[in-house]
């Protein structure tokens, strides 16, 4: 964990809420009192996890979500939650659909382009992720569509042979 930070719990199985809420409010009523950060890695944890420590009533702890749920967001406003990292819905459908559009009126991919792999495919396109904290919890849409046209910028020519 980089020296810095032990990790002393890491909670497995809470993709669904109701085992989620029981394992997170386990663990804080049990080690909450140890606990100076949490990360979350899916939707449903965060929104326990903010839920959780807005309940407590507790801002020590430091609180890194992922998505934008309501709970997370107001949590951030409220001073529970340090921040979300968001996975930018809005660029997965805009910069999908611009991309469509394209090859449908006759581009097609350069054979060069620097395509990221994943487990699913070797032409993966990367939406961006944007950080939110209070700061920005408000405007965190024009975040969102700021790192979208950022994308596209380059887009055309790094991808594209029109």
């Amino acid at each position: 964990a980089g020296g810095g930070v032990e990790i002393i719990q890491v909670i497995a199985d809470i993709d669904a809420y109701e085992p989620a809420d029981e394992k997170i409010n386990a663990f804080m009523a049990a080690q909450g009192s140890e606990v100076d950060g949490i990360v979350t890695t899916a939707w449903v944890p965060a929104v326990v996890s903010a839920q959780a420590l807005t309940n407590l009533g507790d801002k020590r702890i430091k609180m890194v979500g992922i998505d934008h749920d309501e709970v997370v967001l107001k949590a951030i406003k409220d001073g529970f939650v340090h921040g979300t990292m968001l996975q930018n819905p809005y660029g997965q459908g805009y910069i999908g659909s611009y991309i469509m559009d394209k090859i449908r009126t006759g581009c097609s991919f350069k054979s060069d382009a620097p395509w990221k792999s994943t487990a699913q495919t070797d032409q993966f396109i990367d939406s961006g992720t944007v950080f939110v904290d209070i700061t920005d919890v408000d405007t965190y849409v024009m975040a969102m569509r700021r790192i979208s046209l950022e994308i596209l910028e380059t887009f055309d020519s790094t991808y594209l042979d029109c």
